[in-house]
């Protein structure tokens, strides 16, 4: 069975905008005359605004170790020719007696959640562009996501650990039609790996009036398959749009063939399984339109 949490997970530490004032008075007194304003508590990470422009990106569990990684070391190289938002830290503060581990000043990137405010098609190829730009080769030493950057038949048992937590609590989800689509894309030889989000969910994307405004949360970021963003993609704008997606992607006669679509759609089939399977309303919410988009929930 799956260890990953089901719901938030306990902080291991306490971050609050006292402390927080007291590290920047430390490590960037320079900004504190900006003001520490609202919070926003995420699974690894607490992000709490700084002034207009600026936020501070805080781990609040040992876990988030790996999101440093990511964030502080990788993300900087690979965001210099990005031509969408992203929150690249643009200075580090030093562990402490009460955080020992760095955290970071962003940007702040102004929108909705994706969540609240879909993507329109424009937003959609938006979007696509964007995945085009993150998905160059990665590096042997590139860091990898220990649930997401393995193959698809690698992750089978943990899927269908979940689609039996779906049955179990009454989503009435084609379990047969479901895990055949899933095998149908776990069979197919994946490419070299390239960079990837590899979290790319409704509260991790940023919209304004349709368009897409920025990609936050690059904690899950590592080599992986391409199809892995581009499924999650397809439960973010869902099927309608998917089209759109592959447009702002790019050569989609060369990059996504038949095969790539199989396993594309075995990564979207994965996702919505594990949005639904959460216990947080928005996030099992989503899932479970995702699942039905993808036709694979029961009609009978």
């Amino acid at each position: 069975m799956s260890t990953v949490p089901w719901s938030m997970p306990q902080a291991d530490v306490s971050v609050t905008p006292e402390l927080m004032s007291a590290l920047l008075e430390r490590d960037h007194p320079d900004l504190v005359p900006l003001g520490l304003g609202e919070v926003m508590e995420g699974w690894d990470c607490v992000t709490i605004r700084l002034g207009p422009d600026l936020a501070v990106r805080v781990p609040r569990r040992a876990h988030a170790a790996d999101v440093i990684v990511r964030e502080h070391v990788w993300l900087p190289r690979l965001a210099q020719e990005w031509t969408f938002a992203a929150p690249v830290p643009v200075r580090i503060g030093g562990p402490s007696e009460e955080i020992p581990w760095a955290w970071a000043v962003v940007p702040w990137i102004e929108g909705s959640l994706a969540f609240d405010a879909p993507l329109s098609g424009r937003g959609a190829s938006d979007l696509g562009k964007a995945l085009a730009q993150v998905h160059v080769p990665a590096p042997e030493d590139a860091p990898r996501n220990p649930f997401r950057s393995v193959s698809l038949a690698e992750r089978a048992e943990r899927f269908d650990d979940r689609v039996e937590r779906l049955v179990d609590s009454g989503v009435a989800i084609d379990a047969d039609l479901v895990r055949s689509q899933y095998r149908a894309g776990a069979v197919r030889r994946r490419p070299p790996d390239t960079w990837a989000h590899l979290d790319l969910h409704g509260a991790n994307v940023l919209t304004d009036g349709g368009r897409l405004a920025g990609i936050l949360d690059w904690g899950d970021m590592g080599a992986g398959d391409p199809a892995t963003d581009l499924g999650h993609a397809w439960c973010l704008v869902g099927s309608s749009r998917m089209r759109d997606v592959l447009k702002g992607y790019g050569s989609a006669q060369t990059r996504i063939d038949e095969a790539a679509m199989q396993r594309v759609r075995a990564e979207a089939l994965a996702f919505a399984v594990t949005l639904a399977a959460l216990d947080d309303a928005t996030y099992s919410e989503a899932g479970r339109l995702a699942l039905a988009d993808l036709e694979v929930l029961d009609r009978r």
